[in-house]
């Protein structure tokens, strides 16, 4: 279920152990990182970056040997088949409620070897009055049964009595109890299938409402808590019901009420581990929150956060890891968890690592594979374990099959696959696909229209655009360089080699002809000399660091499919810098380094080869040409080869910055 992992081992084997207290394999127990309690540990990390296979991996550890719930907070009914989606709109629910019935159910689960299982009863008599009571005056449509409509009235008249029977109101708690009991799905009705689940948590709020007295076990709990809150008066039962007002404000004393909800769950979890189980060293309950970065996610950690340091003496408190998409290379790496390390961050935020060229040989390892294979799956992968596992998964079953494997087929088996991961909304990813074509944001609203003639408004095209560029702003994919690589691979392989000329011409003539965009263009259409012309005039009068930058940037350009000729009638151009038909040595090496850095730049070229590499090495020599105030071609002259060598590309071949002009 978990999959193999690449660079968690620190935490899945290291670091969990130490905060459950237990090893991940082996029966034996571990001394605690964190004695006094651990922090919550937030897991950040892209799409297809391993955070779910790393939960994956510790629920397989420790499932059945500690009291374990794991949740999707970004599916619909947190994942539990049969639950759907709640609504934080309903008086009597709310997203946190739902999390919690469910969270007290599966941490409340028998464990073999554990002893007795969990019990949440101060938890479900929150739950239960939220739930199921209904204060006076609401202004809510009843349409509940007659007979629990009766048994609620009665026990109201004897819980709003200054002085009431305590025989006959637990009598008649027990009724309303019994009654609730047996409409819990019309009770529950803003959750279809949570009745099952909330039935069995709240089988022990009945002992505690009906056996016990108001001063003593989880009613006490609730009084003193309450106490301490403003408008709460009588006795521990009547503060209790009386706190149901607070949640059905749908306002900021809903979140208040939440926070007493979440302090009561870990409460409860302390007070199941008495002297014996503190004195044997029982291990922590793990709690699994995938995709915490969704509203109720963030709003469930906050939570958890504000309550975790409540009062008490080394308070036990359950082990929470939370995944979060979002941008893991803003926070220290899981590496950082490793060996005896005890991270004293609060909150404790770790990242993802990127894959490692290691991990990606040992996926490829079943099959002989060509050498230049790892890079192209590091490259399309952008350090992702998920995309790394796909493309590395259809490289093997290609080799395989056929014997041998070209990166281009590769791609167009993995592309569709890729992106679905990576941008699972169909229409935005369709979206991005287009506009990929664009390379600056000026002209991203003309190659819409050009695409969609039908969008006559303006606004409705600045919309188009917009909701894309927010959708991948949301994925934390804004600058994601193995994203576009995937998009304009997707958009060149689904693309008629007129369509990509006239979209090329498009976008060109929306741009400066002056401007490197211009020419970036002008070289994905193919025209290569036209290119050459022009940055061999510019060669003469721009400082050398900016013409190498211009060209990093040019030759970044797209290339169509294999079959593409250049629009018939392009111009035969002279060059205005040589100054006669025969061009000199720079318009040669100017011409011989763009089509070059161009095809090497494709993302699926092969490892180049060292002529290549000292074409490359000597056209920049010859445009240094012992000049001191073109350095920085000399500087190029060096590294770009070995730059090259290593798999860079263009745009990111180094431009010595601030280089004599």
């Amino acid at each position: 279920m978990g999959g193999r992992l690449y660079g968690q081992q620190a935490l899945q084997e290291g670091f969990v152990p130490r905060l459950v207290g237990l090893h991940h394999k082996g029966g034996y127990q571990v001394p605690f990182a964190y004695p006094k309690g651990a922090p919550v540990v937030r897991i950040v990390g892209g799409r297809g970056s391993g955070k779910t296979a790393l939960l994956g991996a510790v629920h397989d550890a420790y499932n059945g040997r500690v009291p374990l719930a794991r949740v999707d907070l970004g599916a619909p009914g947190f994942g539990e088949p049969g639950v759907a989606d709640g609504d934080d709109d309903v008086p009597n629910a709310s997203r946190v409620t739902h999390l919690l019935y469910l969270l007290a159910y599966k941490l409340g689960l028998d464990v073999r070897h554990f002893g007795r299982p969990l019990a949440f009863p101060r938890l479900s008599l929150g739950l239960l009055v939220v739930t199921a009571w209904r204060p006076l005056n609401s202004d809510e449509t009843d349409v509940r049964p007659p007979d629990l409509r009766r048994a609620e009235a009665d026990l109201r008249t004897l819980i709003t009595a200054e002085d009431p029977d305590l025989r006959r109101r637990r009598e008649s708690l027990g009724r309303w109890f019994d009654v609730v009991t047996d409409n819990l799905p019309q009770v529950l009705s803003a959750v279809p299938g949570l009745d099952t689940i909330a039935g069995i948590v709240l089988d022990t709020a009945r002992a505690q409402l009906v056996r016990s007295e108001p001063d003593k076990g989880a009613l006490a709990w609730w009084g003193g808590r309450l106490h301490r809150s403003q408008g709460y008066q009588g006795d521990s039962l009547q503060r209790l019901f009386q706190f149901v007002r607070g949640f059905r404000r749908l306002d900021d004393r809903r979140r208040t009420a939440e926070e007493h909800l979440v302090a009561a769950l870990l409460d409860d979890v302390d007070a199941n581990y008495g002297t014996l189980r503190r004195l044997n060293k029982k291990p922590r309950p793990l709690l699994l929150l995938d995709n915490a970065h969704t509203g109720v996610g963030r709003t469930f950690l906050e939570l958890l956060d504000a309550a975790q340091g409540a009062p008490g003496k080394d308070p036990t408190r359950p082990v929470t890891l939370a995944t979060l998409l979002g941008e893991g290379h803003r926070h220290p790496p899981l590496s950082e968890v490793g060996g005896d390390a005890v991270p004293q961050a609060r909150p404790l935020v770790l990242s993802i690592p990127d894959m490692e060229p290691a991990h990606i040989a040992e996926m490829l390892s079943t099959v002989d594979y060509p050498d230049h294979l790892p890079r192209v799956v590091a490259r399309y992968s952008g350090g992702r374990a998920a995309s790394a596992r796909i493309l590395a998964d259809a490289a093997v079953r290609r080799v395989q099959e056929a014997g041998t494997i070209r990166s281009r087929e590769l791609l167009d088996d993995a592309a569709p696959a890729l992106l679905t991961k990576l941008l699972p909304d169909p229409v935005m990813r369709e979206r991005l696909v287009l506009l990929s074509a664009a390379a600056e944001a000026g002209t991203r609203r003309g190659l819409w229209t050009f695409a969609h003639p039908e969008d006559h408004s303006a606004d409705l095209v600045a919309a188009r655009v917009r909701e894309a560029d927010d959708y991948r702003t949301s994925s934390y994919l804004d600058g994601d360089r193995a994203l576009d690589l995937l998009l304009r691979h997707r958009l060149a392989a689904t693309t008629t080699h007129e369509r990509w000329r006239d979209t090329q011409l498009r976008l060109r003539s929306l741009c400066d002809p002056r401007s490197d965009i211009y020419l970036h263009h002008t070289l994905a259409l193919g025209r290569v000399e036209e290119v050459v012309c022009v940055l061999h005039h510019r060669f003469t009068v721009a400082p050398p660091a900016e013409w190498l930058t211009a060209l990093n940037l040019v030759c970044a350009a797209p290339h169509p499919r294999e079959g593409y000729e250049p629009p018939a009638g392009s111009p035969t151009l002279s060059c205005t810098a040589c100054g006669s038909d025969v061009p000199g040595p720079h318009h040669e090496a100017v011409a011989s380094l763009v089509p070059l850095l161009w095809r090497l730049s494709d993302p699926l070229t092969l490892a180049p080869r060292e002529d290549e590499l000292t074409t490359v090495r000597i056209a920049l020599e010859t445009l240094y040409g012992n000049k001191a105030a073109h350095a920085a071609y000399r500087e190029a002259s060096a590294a770009w080869p070995a730059r090259l060598r290593a798999g860079a590309q263009a745009p990111d071949l180094p431009v010595q910055e601030g280089a004599a002009s």
